[in-house]
């Protein structure tokens, strides 16, 4: 469902565009997703990490769970791991367990190389897992025929309009204005920890696609202390 909006944003952040079924491994790409240590969103990042990359959290907004906010945090994120250890395969390593972990294991084995720390048995067992699972749903992906999944059928991207908005919404005001139901925005909108649009600040809310003039039209006639 997100492939096409991740691809480009990958390519311009100069990261593998494989890197992309690193949210497989993280998520199976779902943006409500929450390990049980708290990290949330495709990507699947902790509070603390996510805030050093733009991806903030309030009480109704939280960016880790914005498709396209997390990807370019990802993205970034990946990056600087490249830079700090030159190498992708270590860079994913240190996506899942954290650079600490892997400058340990290279600085206790002498060696800047993931297979070798493998086989030395020197990474935390899902860490040594993490990277021959990413390869394998890589090589899946890329030969569905060769693995008997020609016939799985993506999911296709949701098609939305976006209005940017400065006043606070009820989620379900918006669906009788735009002719939706609040699911549908919900789903369209995952960023979202309420029924409701931030109080303050502006906020990209999305529609469904060919809405936006009808919202604009319905919400313009509501006086702005009766949309929540």
């Amino acid at each position: 469902r997100y492939r096409e909006m991740m691809l480009p944003i990958l390519k311009q952040e100069g990261v593998p565009q494989d890197l992309i079924y690193l949210a497989q491994a993280e998520s199976g790409f779902h943006p409500l997703a929450v390990s049980r240590v708290g990290a949330r969103g495709i990507w699947q990042f902790m509070g603390s990490r996510a805030r050093g990359y733009g991806l903030s959290h309030n009480i109704y907004v939280d960016d880790r769970q914005d498709p396209e906010k997390s990807t370019r945090a990802a993205a970034r994120h990946l990056k600087d791991l490249y830079n700090q250890f030159g190498d992708w395969y270590l860079a994913m390593a240190a996506y899942n367990s954290g650079p600490g972990t892997v400058q340990a294991a290279v600085k206790r084995t002498g060696y800047a190389d993931f297979w070798e720390l493998y086989n030395r048995n020197v990474l935390p067992k899902e860490t040594k897992n993490y990277v021959p699972i990413i390869l394998a749903v890589t090589i899946m992906a890329k030969n569905p025929a060769q693995y008997g999944l020609q016939d799985v059928v993506m999911e296709r991207p949701a098609e939305y309009d976006t209005v940017t908005i400065d006043y606070p919404v009820d989620l379900r005001l918006v669906a009788e204005c735009a002719g939706s139901t609040p699911s549908e925005l919900q789903d369209l909108n995952p960023s979202l920890l309420r029924m409701t649009t931030p109080r303050t600040g502006k906020f990209e809310l999305h529609l469904p696609a060919g809405t936006r003039d009808d919202y604009q039209t319905a919400i313009a006639s509501i006086p702005p202390d009766m949309r929540l």
